[in-house]
């Protein structure tokens, strides 16, 4: 609904019943003027009983033009919100109830009061009318719009939470950049293993020949590309997942096994705690989580706790690092995005790629006490 229409439409019924009743009253008074004069008595008691019953219908009527224009307004998906001229909430409908987390007794209250926890919503009802703009307020990416509408009625805003929209929008970015960059970098990868497995047939001959050292270096530095390849030709590789009943705190057992087995993980303590399930498949699941725990094991200095936390459909990797900022946790999934020098930026594309294929979603945020959290939801 445009928000002009919206806007006139706020005050169309009940200007509109108020204008109804001033129409009926006075018919009836022309109808009371045009009677033959009869007892004085009758005629009062005739005049007080139509005033009374017309009183009534109009009183119910009025209560039903009320809840209609109450349903209209709870009906919309976006929160309005609705200051009169002397700066208290006339109307607030439930999605804006819930978006601000208030309950419907607001309504008649001074503004400045309601709205103290949201200074962006103050400043909107002060600006003047115009097109409907974005904000970053509470941790929420915000779209609100000062809506035009008579001086008269005080300031209309509508506002709405875009958090899970923008998010979205920007996956399925990362997902169409996966496919293209799968696409290159398969055959970038096979040529280039062509070429290594000659540079280690040669690093082997130099090594009979009595050339350790040369041999040695050339060896190494072909191992280090070999694994840099196979990373690319996973990122290539087409999923077909499998989908089944997953206990979540089985996959996380089998995970910090794993990562318990490696240097990389050292003097920190790996943790799980809580259970819960999920639909998934399990060999990619186990693959993405390892991926995280080694990225949170890398991130926390020695001495410090990697904790896998569990509920139904979730699952949260904490550590204890430095933490990222809100830009570094988007650029962090895109391919060749590292946060470390010897890095290959591959490791959490991947593991967004995984769980994407089976229904689930990452997420990467700063902790309020410090350290990285990473969020697995279905």
């Amino acid at each position: 609904m445009h928000p002009r229409v919206l806007a006139w439409l706020v005050m169309a019924l009940p200007i509109g019943a108020v204008l109804g009743a001033l129409l009926v009253l006075t018919l009836r008074w022309i109808r009371l003027r045009r009677r033959v004069p009869g007892d004085p008595e009758s005629l009062l008691l005739s005049a007080v009983s139509g005033s009374l019953r017309e009183r009534g219908e109009l009183a119910a009527s009025l209560g039903e033009l009320r809840t209609v224009h109450e349903r209209l307004l709870d009906a919309l998906p976006t929160g309005l919100l609705w200051v009169d001229q002397r700066r208290r909430v006339a109307a607030l409908n439930r999605r804006g109830q819930e978006l601000l987390g208030v309950t419907p007794g607001v309504v008649g209250l001074e503004a400045a009061f309601v709205l103290e926890p949201y200074p962006w919503l103050r400043e909107a009802l002060e600006a003047e009318p115009g097109p409907a703009h974005r904000l970053g307020a509470l941790d929420r990416r915000w779209r609100i719009q000062r809506m035009e509408a008579p001086d008269r009625i005080g300031a209309l805003v509508l506002f709405e939470d875009i958090t899970e929209g923008e998010l979205e929008g920007r996956r399925r970015q990362l997902r169409e950049r996966f496919a293209e960059l799968g696409e290159m970098t398969a055959g970038i990868a096979h040529q280039l293993k062509n070429g290594l497995a000659v540079l280690k047939g040669q690093g082997q001959l130099l090594d009979r020949a009595g050339h350790g050292a040369a041999a040695a270096v050339l060896l190494e530095e072909t191992e280090d590309l070999e694994r840099l390849v196979q990373r690319f030709l996973q990122w290539a590789k087409p999923l077909e997942p499998l989908s089944e009943p997953l206990r979540l705190e089985d996959v996380a057992a089998q995970a910090l096994t794993e990562l318990k087995r490696r240097p990389v993980s050292q003097g920190r303590s790996l943790l799980s705690e809580g259970n819960g399930a999920a639909i998934g498949d399990p060999l990619l699941l186990h693959q993405a989580l390892v991926n995280l725990v080694e990225n949170a094991c890398q991130a926390t200095p020695v001495g410090g706790r990697v904790l896998v936390r569990i509920s139904e459909r979730h699952l949260d990797i904490l550590d204890e690092g430095p933490g990222l900022s809100e830009d570094m946790a988007r650029r962090m999934l895109r391919p060749f995005e590292s946060g470390r020098p010897d890095g290959t930026g591959l490791g959490l594309p991947l593991a967004l790629k995984w769980l994407n294929a089976q229904g689930a979603d990452l997420r990467l945020s700063r902790r309020p006490e410090g350290g990285t959290r990473a969020e697995i939801i279905w």
